[in-house]
């Protein structure tokens, strides 16, 4: 069990496990620390400053190292500047003033300054809404700036990192959320600061621009509307969306998403998807999704897809009602009884396929899955299946990816065995060729094309690799 840490936020007592930061321990107290560049994915840094409050800390006799007592309480000694809440860990005794004239002052300062250059263009901007600068301007800024106008720093507005994300440099404010996620979360160091001072941008180094599949997740976490998708830029308010819980179906990880959609004139007065979200979900997915699965649900508006029931009458087709369609689609299931195939895809939802195959059975006839993949016998035995935690897998786990490029088949499950392996896991990556997954892998193996089930069985074989 972790060991706990009892500090004091604003007067109110909270035991937290050791090792969090204290704007962590603050959220789980209900209070909240402004913040930019911290968020609970990525490794603290303290860049944008925005987070300062006054920091207590209980003091140790020197030669004891015990706590000098005051008034039958630990004496509490605070430094005299600031500190950061998001790269600070609690300490047993400690005490936090988040809400100080001299927390409040240096927090207030801090938005003034990130403001001086960026610009006023909340009504056009498309993280207006949702953006967390807005929102914290107006409750930690200033009422109104002493500096003016002219001196703003005026830079490039639309900079194409790469075909699925623009960056605005007006609107950055060098928090590195994106650089950071890159780096530790997809292990794509892709993009990174240049230039120094005011003069510090984003900039992309990899050919072609922005080269990976998890770009999309730069948009989510950026905490201004300095990185947005292509697809969606100028698309759409936040606030005149709805949103529907959904699984992406692209791959077999099965990500958590969320279908932002509103009705469009331009669509005909249909409802249209403007934009796919990552959901939540701690064992699958996190709050991550690659961009097959943000940016490919586009096929859905193809001009050619059958969006209503058509019935061949003399050669030709012929709109229906979903009725007649359905009647007639039944009698001739009952017609073909043994003839009666179903040729489902592999990119089907597990309930579709489940309801195709119990189509098929009710019919006397035969359901077929269309797809280039062996082993699926192999996958249903020692596969992922359900109950299966990534989060939970660390030193001690053993994990075997045979035939498979994760970064590629299943961006998702190539994240959370990388990060499994960071955390200790023993990775064996069996493949007839390099992936990505190598070089964070305790063993690698090699075999011919053709091999993988006997690869498989010879591992069950071996003492050791």
């Amino acid at each position: 069990m972790t060991k706990q840490v009892t500090l004091t936020i604003d007067g109110i007592q909270v035991t937290v496990p050791e090792g969090i930061v204290v704007a962590d321990a603050a959220k789980m107290a209900g209070i909240d620390i402004p913040v930019f560049c911290h968020h609970p994915k990525l490794e603290p840094v303290g860049m944008c400053r925005m987070c300062l409050v006054e920091i207590g800390r209980p003091v140790r006799d020197r030669a004891t190292g015990q706590f000098v007592m005051e008034n039958g309480a630990p004496k509490i000694q605070f430094m005299p500047k600031l500190e950061t809440a998001c790269t600070n860990k609690v300490e047993e005794g400690m005490v936090v003033l988040t809400q100080s004239e001299k927390a409040t002052e240096g927090q207030k300062g801090t938005l003034e300054f990130l403001l001086t250059s960026h610009p006023l263009d909340c009504p056009i901007c498309d993280k207006g809404g949702e953006c967390p600068l807005q929102n914290l301007t107006m409750e930690h800024g200033p009422g109104k700036s002493r500096f003016l106008y002219d001196e703003k720093m005026h830079l490039d507005k639309m900079v194409p990192l790469g075909e699925l994300i623009w960056l605005d440099r007006e609107r950055c404010i060098q928090c590195a959320r994106c650089i950071r996620f890159q780096d530790e979360i997809a292990g794509d160091s892709v993009i990174g600061f240049d230039e120094r001072g005011r003069r510090t941008q984003i900039v992309s180094f990899s050919d072609p621009g922005f080269d990976s599949v998890f770009s999309g997740n730069t948009s989510d976490i950026c905490p201004v509307g300095a990185l947005t998708t292509s697809d969606f830029r100028f698309g759409a308010r936040p606030w005149e969306l709805d949103a529907h819980a959904s699984i992406c179906t692209q791959c077999p990880v099965g990500c958590n998403t969320t279908l932002n959609t509103r009705r469009e004139a331009k669509a005909g007065g249909r409802i249209v998807v403007k934009r796919v979200m990552p959901r939540q979900n701690e064992e699958v997915n996190e709050i991550w999704i690659c961009d097959k699965g943000r940016f490919a649900y586009h096929y859905t508006e193809g001009k050619q897809r059958l969006t209503r029931p058509m019935i061949r009458k003399d050669g030709k087709l012929a709109r229906a009602s979903w009725d007649a369609a359905t009647k007639l689609a039944a009698d001739n299931f009952l017609k073909a009884k043994k003839d009666f195939v179903i040729l489902a895809s592999g990119r089907l939802s597990n309930e579709d396929l489940f309801n195709l195959k119990s189509l098929a059975e009710h019919s006397e006839g035969k359901a077929c899955l269309y797809s280039n993949m062996a082993g699926g016998e192999l996958t249903s035995l020692v596969g992922v299946g359900a109950g299966t935690n990534f989060a939970d897998m660390g030193a001690g786990t053993s994990i075997v990816v045979v035939a498979s490029d994760l970064y590629q088949e299943a961006p998702v499950w190539y994240l959370r065995v990388k990060q499994a392996a960071e955390r200790g896991a023993t990775l064996i990556v069996l493949n007839p060729r390099e992936t990505r997954l190598d070089k964070y892998a305790s063993f690698v193996v090699r075999y011919a094309y053709g091999d993988e089930v006997k690869s498989v069985q010879d591992l069950g074989k071996k003492s050791k690799i």
